[in-house]
């Protein structure tokens, strides 16, 4: 029976780890194991506009900043393009892009000429079906992440729900009490 010396161990062990490693990087590169989508296309200025008055009726403003002002747009366009299914995206869009005609259709008025009360109604509609189930689903999910985009913004976490980041704050100029 031979014995080895630690060293000779330690130099085994570590090749076997590195190899282990550069094979598992190696066999990574070769194949992705998820499968790759294609980006989303650019926002429309008229898709913008739309997302902003509907996420504004959702979260408005009053004595405290309503959704618009704290950029919930800008963070369930970034969810939507990052975090959904082409697909999914794709459906909301369409829904944005139908949105003057089906509100006429809806409330027999334009969406600047009606009021806050019967924007409500149309977006309620929505998130019921009685606009389509295309609408349904993209109200289900503008609601979910206008509200998430709210709740977990600075103003409202900081202000409101008393958050503090890192608690039990370090006071270096605090004076020293002798006993």
């Amino acid at each position: 029976m031979t014995t080895i010396s630690r060293r000779e161990w330690v130099k085994g062990m570590t090749l076997a780890t590195l190899g282990t490693v550069a094979f598992y990087d190696l066999s990574a590169q070769v194949k992705p194991n998820f499968p790759v989508s294609k980006k989303a296309p650019a926002w429309t200025a008229k898709q913008e506009q739309i997302l902003n008055e509907w996420i504004g009726v959702i979260i408005p403003e009053s004595s405290i900043p309503g959704a618009v002002s704290l950029g919930v747009p800008k963070f369930v366009k970034t969810m939507l393009d990052d975090c959904y299914e082409l697909s999914a995206q794709e459906t909301f869009r369409q829904v944005l892009d139908a949105f003057p005609s089906s509100f006429e259709s809806y409330v027999k008025k334009a969406w600047s000429q009606a009021n806050q009360a019967e924007k409500e109604e149309f977006l309620f509609a929505m998130a019921k079906g009685n606009v389509g189930s295309g609408a349904q689903k993209a109200m289900s999910t503008l609601k979910g992440l206008t509200i998430q985009g709210y709740t977990t913004s600075e103003e409202i976490m900081v202000k409101y729900y008393n958050y503090v980041m890192a608690p039990g704050f370090f006071n270096g100029c605090a004076p020293v009490k002798k006993s």
